[in-house]
């Protein structure tokens, strides 16, 4: 099993497999997983095993089915996603996808259809879906995948069976790291990754300890200067996108618990003399302020791509020193 699907999916797999072998599928399934947990390792599986001639709980990996999911050239297997990266799934996007669940399969077999991420459903699109999903075609599966469900309209929810993944705990991704990448990764990196195993993974082995470690030490600089020299954490920023702003976000949400007593359950444990030193230089007031508005900013940045961040980004860091 270790070499199909990662460990932290066994449970879910070993539910699916009773499933199948009891012919209690339910037409719709919805995952709502972060896309760090492998979410697409796992779905994949799930499409090579109903679409396998064998139609068996496992795929055979043999039959002219899996060649052609190999070779990703399956016709009873589509995949819809957005066709720029970033933007929405259009409904004609949609009603292409209810057409071919109407279509007869090439096999004698399941058809799938796989909806990622499902979010980015227009509303037209989603209602389109959901007429589908009200009176779902024979012998058609069809599979969302979703980092939230509360961006789904509560209609499409409603049609599908939905499935979380637990909370992996930082034992079984320490582990995990260990035997397969032979990484050694600690604590922080973990929770500040939130518990997502290839989240983790690509910290390391994209070097992205080596960035946080770089911001964190540009900001703290530059918000206990009275210069308030923007230039580096700027530059930081605008190379991780929003992924350094969460940083900081939970950074200044670990000041926050320290300027309240707190001093337990700190994303950046490892961090703690960094931690103390901002809480003591910069008024709590200032803190919470800021906090607030980065999360703001987070927002207006995500929702318009085309603000200019470098100056949103400056302005945000001069309140620093504007108090």
């Amino acid at each position: 099993m270790a070499t199909k699907l990662y460990p932290w999916q066994e449970d879910i797999w070993h539910q699916w497999q009773q499933l199948i072998a009891n012919d209690r599928l339910p037409h719709a399934i919805l995952c709502a997983m972060p896309e760090g947990t492998g979410r697409d390792k796992l779905v994949q599986y799930f499409s090579d095993t109903l679409l396998c001639l064998t139609q068996g709980t496992e795929p055979c990996g043999f039959c002219h089915s899996c060649d052609l999911i190999q070779s990703g050239n399956h016709p009873d297997l589509h995949w819809i996603k957005p066709e720029v990266e970033g933007k929405s799934i259009s409904v004609e996007q949609i009603r292409q996808c209810n057409s071919w669940a109407l279509e007869s399969s090439q096999f004698n077999a399941k058809r799938m259809i796989i909806i990622e991420p499902a979010e980015k459903m227009t509303e037209s699109a989603a209602n389109a879906l959901l007429k589908t999903l009200e009176a779902p075609p024979k012998n058609c599966q069809f599979v969302l995948l979703a980092s939230s469900l509360h961006h789904l309209l509560p209609t499409i929810r409603s049609r599908c069976q939905t499935w979380q993944q637990p909370v992996i705990s930082a034992e079984v991704i320490t582990q995990w790291l260990l035997e397969t990448e032979e990484l050694t990764v600690n604590t922080q990196s973990i929770i500040l990754n939130r518990y997502l195993p290839l989240a983790v993974k690509s910290f390391y082995k994209d070097k992205k300890q080596v960035s946080h470690q770089q911001l964190l030490s540009h900001f703290s600089v530059c918000v206990q200067s009275s210069f308030c020299n923007t230039a580096d954490v700027v530059k930081t920023l605008l190379k991780l996108e929003d992924e350094g702003l969460c940083w900081l976000s939970y950074l200044l949400s670990d000041i926050q618990k320290r300027q309240l007593g707190i001093v337990t359950d700190w994303i950046h444990c490892d961090e703690k003399e960094t931690v103390e030193r901002l809480a003591k230089s910069i008024s709590s007031n200032l803190i919470y302020k800021q906090y607030l508005s980065l999360n703001t900013l987070r927002q207006q940045l995500n929702d318009h791509p085309g603000l200019n961040k470098e100056l949103l980004l400056t302005q945000w860091l001069f309140e620093f020193i504007g108090e």
